[in-house]
């Protein structure tokens, strides 16, 4: 084998494993910030998807919580897990008209979902106001047959100030 060559190799298979490593990750992030990219679920997976999307925006962008609720939110079950809102549509109307209220400047920047059979998980950044940092906010719904939801989980955390990877949280 040649000098140039072999001192070449070594800095070929360098550049292919970086790229290995570097490029799924590079790619991953684009492909998952169109939250209307969804062929591949099934008819009910998409209206599920769109519903707890809508849900969302229509309560917390549109501020219009109650209308938001009776148009996706199942009358007989809604089972809520945060620990601050009851059970029950007319819980998270009273909650989520009291925060839209509290905060009249409040949006919601829907990121990414990701749909499998009943659940639907949406990330997205909430913020309070235009010089808000924001929230990372991640809401679990799951519907029943009739496309409803009836359970709801969220956990949030505050944008950090800094990163030590340069990527953002959400």
């Amino acid at each position: 084998m040649n000098r140039t060559l072999r001192l070449a190799l070594p800095a070929v298979a360098a550049v292919i494993a970086a790229g290995a490593v570097v490029a799924p990750s590079a790619l991953a992030t684009p492909e998952h910030q169109h939250p209307q990219a969804a062929g591949h679920l099934s008819h009910q997976e998409q209206h599920n998807r769109m519903a707890a999307i809508a849900v969302l925006d229509i309560a917390f962008n549109k501020h219009e919580p109650q209308k938001a609720a009776e148009k996706f939110i199942s009358p007989d079950t809604y089972i809520q897990h945060n620990p601050y809102v009851g059970n029950g549509r007319p819980a998270f109307i009273a909650a989520a008209t009291g925060f839209v209220k509290q905060n009249p400047d409040l949006s919601l920047d829907i990121k990414r979902t990701v749909t499998e059979g009943d659940l639907v998980v949406v990330q997205g950044l909430q913020k309070l106001n235009t010089s808000d940092r924001g929230t990372v906010e991640i809401d679990t719904f799951r519907f029943n047959r009739k496309g409803q939801i009836v359970e709801h989980w969220d956990a949030t955390t505050a944008v950090a100030a800094t990163s030590a990877n340069g990527n953002p949280q959400v």
